[in-house]
């Protein structure tokens, strides 16, 4: 009783936060919110646009609580960093650090003294992330993961160069999704959201949320995880002819001759 109140102030605590950040900055709007269970395990899957606006939109606009996975790799301050990481297990939002992260030409010095992180960090925060996400599904609750990993607006660094651009989707959401039906022995919705942002004197951001999938539909991750992009493409306006607007072509769903293909799972977007 005690935790499920800390967890509902800290809650409330956050969406206050979040209308403070959205006034006068950003109007919302949102379609699709009766695809959200009403409860159960929810993992949503939504395209990254915005470091920032992105969760203040779902915290605001979401009927329950949800926990976002997140990347804390852009800081690079080692004491910094654990202060966020700290700060992530108040509303516990699993924390990672995305797979590109390490540079192969740092020495482990400067990986102790905080400035890069070394392989063995990343699959340590991974590990932990990892862990976390399937927890929180297996608890019924509703958890939020960007699978392109970044952003396409970020004052920090982002590979994206277009605003219509959607990176790859990473494949870590899918074996998030097996381990916790594993554990739970039943299915865990999988539900897509697409992001329209505009942008005038002030920023206009449109949330579309379509409905939920299951992993069993798919013959295999690698169509799952190219299905869901294609999906949030939709979502987002960004699909056009048969093709997303960066290239990319999907798949079938059960049914088709795609092979299985095991992805190494890297949750991890900020």
């Amino acid at each position: 009783m005690l935790r499920e109140r800390y967890e509902s102030v800290t809650y409330e605590a956050m969406r206050l936060g979040a209308r403070a950040l959205a006034a006068g900055r950003v109007e919302i709007s949102v379609t699709g919110l009766e695809s959200i269970p009403a409860d159960g395990p929810v993992l949503l899957l939504a395209r990254h646009y915005h470091h920032l606006f992105d969760g203040v939109v779902l915290l605001l606009s979401m009927p329950r609580p949800i926990h976002i996975l997140v990347a804390v790799d852009w800081v690079k301050n080692r004491y910094a960093r654990r202060l966020l990481t700290l700060a992530t297990t108040m509303p516990r939002w699993p924390a990672v650090l995305r797979s590109d992260a390490p540079r192969s030409d740092v020495s482990e010095e400067r990986a102790r003294t905080g400035k890069i992180f070394t392989p063995g960090v990343i699959r340590r925060y991974q590990r932990s992330a990892f862990s976390d996400s399937v927890a929180l599904l297996t608890e019924g609750r509703v958890l939020v993961v960007f699978p392109e990993g970044y952003p396409n607006v970020d004052q920090h660094y982002t590979p994206k160069t277009r605003p219509e651009e959607i990176l790859p989707f990473k494949a870590g959401f899918a074996a998030i999704a097996a381990a916790a039906e594993k554990r739970l022995g039943a299915r865990v919705p999988i539900v897509p959201a697409g992001f329209r942002y505009t942008k005038n004197q002030r920023w206009s951001a449109r949330l579309n949320i379509g409905k939920a999938v299951y992993a069993e539909d798919f013959v295999s991750r690698r169509v799952l995880v190219h299905r869901m992009e294609q999906r949030i493409a939709e979502l987002s306006g960004l699909f056009v002819s048969g093709q997303q607007l960066n290239g990319g072509s999907v798949p079938g769903q059960k049914g088709t001759r795609d092979e299985a293909h095991c992805l190494a799972a890297s949750p991890g977007p900020r």
